[in-house]
């Protein structure tokens, strides 16, 4: 079965190479959706739509280049941070618009400073900004420009009870803590950011939370691994988001998505006495074997 996605991107003219690598890369090695951790392929190619050779209509040149697609089972979110990370010559002017097959629009992204951001549409949309949700909060993909958000969060994460926090650099230099973040992102990787709009900072979208999927081997594993077929859930939130959905929010988002990319099964650890379980339950997670005195637990959630 096809899962086609429409995809434009518009470019300064002297930016004409590095959208032919993307076209190069999407023909080759781009992440696959639906095809397991790490599947790589052909999910398609680009093509100019604005050249010499093109039917452009009226007598004007464009002064920018704009190339289109549809592709086959294009992990979007990978395409996204693909996109980010490359070398572009003038990215103030690069526009990047992608519809998905379940889509009724195009999402467009643009650059501010290094980091490719989602600017439409408005958050009304329920996929950005779900029902129920904080006023102030929507949700965008998580892209290589978030790494250190990530790391906050893991700290966030692991600082999450009462009593003294654990300093942000002996969180991070443990490997088991570690090894969610490191590389990002890798493929298979999936991730969301919650971001705040507030007046008091300008009204300029502030993250104040993320959540994200990755895959562990039983020679690496997460503390909540499952299989190697089975992605783990990370979370972490502002304490001075915390009470507010904002976790909801993320977790019901990113599972969407998780689901429509072809993911089976999701897991998580969490200890006893979190809060969060309460959370985790509700979004459908369960209690995966039968130890009831292990701490911390490990729960799991089927998406099909």
């Amino acid at each position: 079965m096809s899962h086609v996605a429409n995809i434009m991107i518009s470019v300064d003219p002297d930016d004409r190479p590095t959208v032919e690598s993307l076209s190069r890369w999407l023909q080759t090695s781009a992440p696959l959706r639906g095809h397991g951790p790490g599947a790589v392929g052909r999910v398609g190619s680009l093509g100019e739509t604005t050249g010499k050779d093109t039917r452009r209509g009226g007598g004007k040149v464009p002064e920018c280049d704009v190339y289109a697609g549809a592709l086959d089972h294009a992990d979007l979110a990978g395409l996204i941070a693909h996109v980010e990370r490359l070398a572009w010559r003038q990215p103030e002017f690069v526009q990047l618009f992608v519809m998905d097959q379940e889509q009724s629009s195009f999402r467009v992204w643009m650059f501010h400073g290094p980091l490719l951001r989602q600017i439409a549409p408005e958050g009304r949309e329920e996929e950005v900004r779900p029902a129920g949700g904080p006023p102030d909060i929507h949700t965008r993909f998580a892209l290589a420009g978030d790494v250190e958000l990530l790391r906050d969060m893991v700290v966030a994460a692991v600082n999450w009870g009462p009593g003294p926090a654990a300093p942000r650099e002996a969180v991070l230099s443990d490997p088991r803590n570690a090894h969610y973040v490191d590389g990002w992102p890798r493929p298979g990787d999936l991730g969301l950011v919650a971001l705040a709009t507030r007046e008091v900072d300008r009204w300029e979208p502030t993250p104040v939370g993320a959540a994200w999927l990755r895959h562990f081997t039983e020679d690496d594993p997460g503390y909540g691994f499952v299989g190697d077929d089975v992605p783990e859930l990370s979370i972490g939130v502002d304490a001075a988001q915390r009470g507010r959905g904002t976790g909801t929010v993320l977790i019901r988002r990113l599972l969407r998505t998780a689901r429509e990319a072809g993911i089976e099964r999701v897991s998580l650890s969490v200890g006893r006495d979190n809060p969060a379980v309460g959370l985790y339950t509700r979004e459908g997670f369960r209690l995966h074997g039968r130890d009831e005195g292990e701490d911390p637990l490990t729960m799991v959630v089927h998406l099909r």
